[in-house]
């Protein structure tokens, strides 16, 4: 089935968990883009000004990270409540390690743009930014393995619980994060080219959207990846979703080329506009996955909130724009 037919009482929740998601991913997608920009900059030696931009928005996008992050938590507690308990259960202090590697992490990043950091040598500033980002690739690596494991048979919980283990083995764990990986490098890329498109001078905006086609490029391996692992399954069950995906990759790639090329407004704003109709897409696949697995409950259908919810989802929005525009505008005067 895809995601939308039979939809029932549930189409609400599987439609807000594709919009909140989308939102969260861009934005975490940005915090593991722009720690991986200062982990190689400090490992090539120097500074140049998207390094800079990075350092200093890092701390403010993964706090929106997680901010976002709630009500997609939230939303697949009410779809998959027993799928995702019984993950996390099985991944034991494997999972539960997040916390701690992401507090970890938050506190690297703020230290990471302290002037004093900025004047140790390359082997130390190394150490802190690629722990940063070895602390994300881990928090993602960690989502992906409980998802994977939440949707698979109660058979192989069995199997996972019998053998003591702590880690879920699946190939197609590994070709979900190389999809992600390719995305967070289009999510940073037209982060920046708004976030510090001053900043970075027009040199600098060509190098992003070679980014942006380096990480559409990777997705799209990993993509490719995953559809060979699935067979018919994808097409059968995302097919609309796909296709939309693909509209989307089409655009943001051109409109990368647009800003490798000089075309800095028409290439960042169709860029823009590509990445997130791709996150949307991707999102949505991501739930026709699995959308078969939600086993609906009848205590739900008079469940109230919505609209308090929605207003809340409104707020964190405005809030998180509100706070990037103040932070923006006084990078622009320093």
């Amino acid at each position: 089935m895809s995601l939308f037919d039979d939809l029932g009482g549930r189409g609400g929740y599987l439609l807000l968990l594709v919009l909140t998601f989308a939102l969260h991913a861009l934005l975490i997608g940005f915090v593991l883009g722009a720690a991986a920009w200062a982990t190689v900059r400090a490992l090539r030696g120097g500074d140049d000004p998207i390094a800079g931009v990075s350092r200093d928005w890092l701390p403010f996008g993964l706090g929106a990270a997680i901010t976002a992050g709630v009500a997609p938590l939230l939303l697949v507690q009410v779809l998959y409540q027993h799928r995702m308990y019984t993950a996390t259960l099985l991944l034991s202090h494997r999972f539960m390690a997040i916390v701690p590697v992401l507090i970890a992490g938050f506190y690297l990043l703020y230290l990471g743009k302290s002037e004093r950091v900025q004047a140790w040598n390359r082997v130390r500033r190394l150490l802190v930014h690629g722990g940063a980002l070895a602390a994300f690739v881990f928090v993602a690596w960690t989502w992906i393995e409980e998802h994977t494991l939440a949707s698979a048979s109660p058979e192989v919980w069995v199997a996972h619980y019998a053998e003591g283990r702590l880690v879920h083995r699946d190939p197609v764990i590994a070709q979900r994060l190389v999809v992600w990986l390719g995305l967070a490098g289009t999510a940073y890329a037209v982060g920046t080219a708004w976030l510090g498109g001053t900043l970075a001078g027009n040199a600098g905006m060509r190098r992003l959207g070679a980014v942006g086609l380096g990480g559409l490029t990777v997705a799209l391996g990993g993509a490719g990846a995953l559809a060979w692992t699935y067979g018919n399954d994808v097409a059968a069950t995302a097919g609309r979703a796909v296709v939309l995906a693909a509209l989307a990759v089409v655009a943001a790639g051109f409109g990368f080329l647009l800003l490798a090329g000089g075309k800095l407004r028409a290439g960042r704003r169709l860029a823009t506009a590509g990445v997130i109709v791709l996150f949307v897409a991707v999102s949505a696949i991501r739930e026709s996955m699995r959308a078969h697995r939600v086993e609906w409950r009848g205590t739900l259908d008079g469940a109230q909130g919505l609209p308090l919810f929605l207003l809340f989802v409104v707020l964190g929005v405005v809030a998180i724009v509100w706070c990037a525009r103040l932070v923006r505008r006084h990078l622009d005067r320093v």
